[in-house]
C-alpha cells in the first residue's frame, strides 16, 4: 500500500497514482484499522485516495483537491455524521462536480438504506467490507459521475432540464423539427404496438454493446413507456416510469415534474390506493406518439 491514514491525521494520499483518470476516493472512517482496510483495497483497484477520520477533515480534502468525487463515508462518523457529511459536501461541491456516495456500517439498517436513498448514495455496505462488495460499489459510482456529467457531445445551451424539454416540445408539436414523411397507407393499430416494441427493444439491446449513460434519454423513455402503457391499457405509478427511464430517481422525477407542467403528461393520485400517483400522456402527446410510431414504421416498411 503506497500510504496510510492514522487517527488525527488529517489526509493520506495514495502516491503514484495523480496522473490517473480515475476519480480520487475519499474515505471518512474513524476506526483506524477500517481505514487502513479500506485504502488497501482502493490502492488494489487502482483508485487514488485520501483517508481522513473527521468530518471537518473530509471537507478540507474536498476543498483542497477537486479530483474528489467518490466518498467512502462510515454512516456513524462522528459529529456530522455520514449521512450529513455527504448533504454538506455535494452543497460545498456544486452542480459541476458530481460527489458519488458509498455508505459504510457496522450493521446496516432498514433505516440507513432509506436515508441512503434519500442522499442517492450508490451503495450501503456493511464492514468489514469485502474486496469484491467493494469493486461493484465503486463500478456503481463511476456510472453514477458519468450520468451526470455534461453529455460531450452535446449542442451548446441544452444542458438544462428546461431547455431539453423545450426542444421536445417543439418537435412533438412541429415547430422547427423536421417531419417524418406521411405514410401512403395509415398503419393500423397492430403495426404501431409491434413498432413501438420494436424501439423499446432496440433500446434495451443497445445497452449490452455501449454503456448506458452514453445514451441516457430520460425524456424519450418516458415518452416509449407510457405510449406502451397507453396501448397495452394499462395505468403506470409515477415510480413505475421513473425506473423506465433508466436515470437515477431524483432525476427521472424531475423531468416527470416538468414534462408534466409543459403538458405533455398528467399526473393525479390513485383513487385506489392514495399513497401513490398515476402518470398518462396527455391526448395530445398520445396522438404526437402515434403519428410518429406510425411514420417510423412507414420508413422500415419501405426500405
Amino acid at each position: 500500500m503506497a500510504s496510510q491514514a492514522s487517527p488525527g491525521t488529517s489526509l493520506a494520499r495514495a502516491t503514484g497514482m495523480q496522473e490517473s483518470r480515475l476519480p480520487s476516493v475519499l474515505i471518512v472512517e474513524h476506526d483506524k484499522q477500517t481505514l487502513v482496510h479500506c485504502a488497501a483495497m482502493l490502492g488494489e483497484l487502482g483508485y487514488p485516495y485520501h483517508g481522513v477520520t473527521t468530518p471537518r477533515d473530509a471537507l478540507t480534502a474536498l476543498g483542497r483537491d477537486d479530483s474528489i468525487q467518490i466518498i467512502l463515508a462510515n454512516v456513524q462518523v462522528p459529529d456530522l455524521g455520514g449521512f450529513a457529511l455527504i448533504e454538506e459536501a455535494r452543497a460545498r461541491a456544486g452542480d459541476a462536480r458530481p460527489i458519488a456516495a458509498i455508505m459504510l456500517a457496522e450493521n446496516a439498517t432498514t433505516d440507513m438504506a432509506i436515508r441512503g436513498l434519500h442522499v442517492e448514495a450508490v451503495d450501503l455496505l456493511a464492514k468489514p467490507l469485502a474486496f469484491d462488495a467493494c469493486s461493484t460499489a465503486l463500478r456503481r459510482a463511476m456510472r453514477y459521475l458519468a450520468l451526470r456529467r455534461p453529455a460531450p457531445m452535446a449542442l451548446p445551451g441544452v444542458n438544462g432540464f428546461g431547455e431539453q424539454l423545450s426542444r421536445l416540445v417543439a418537435a412533438l408539436e412541429g415547430n422547427g423539427a423536421l417531419a417524418l414523411p406521411a405514410p401512403d397507407t395509415p398503419a393500423t393499430a397492430k403495426e404501431i404496438a409491434a413498432t413501438l416494441r420494436t424501439m423499446i427493444a432496440s433500446r434495451s439491446q443497445r445497452s449490452r454493446y455501449f454503456p448506458a449513460e452514453m445514451f441516457a434519454d430520460p425524456a424519450w423513455d418516458i415518452l416509449l413507456d407510457l405510449t406502451r402503457a397507453e396501448i397495452e391499457k394499462q395505468q403506470v405509478s409515477v415510480s413505475s416510469v421513473c425506473i423506465a427511464a433508466s436515470v437515477p430517481m431524483s432525476t427521472a422525477l424531475r423531468w416527470v415534474k416538468l414534462m408534466t407542467e409543459a403538458g405533455l403528461l398528467r399526473r393525479w393520485t390513485d383513487p385506489k390506493d392514495r399513497r401513490r400517483d398515476l402518470i398518462a400522456l396527455t391526448p395530445a402527446t398520445a396522438g404526437h406518439m402515434r403519428d410518429y410510431l406510425a411514420a417510423v414504421h412507414t420508413l422500415i416498411r419501405k426500405m
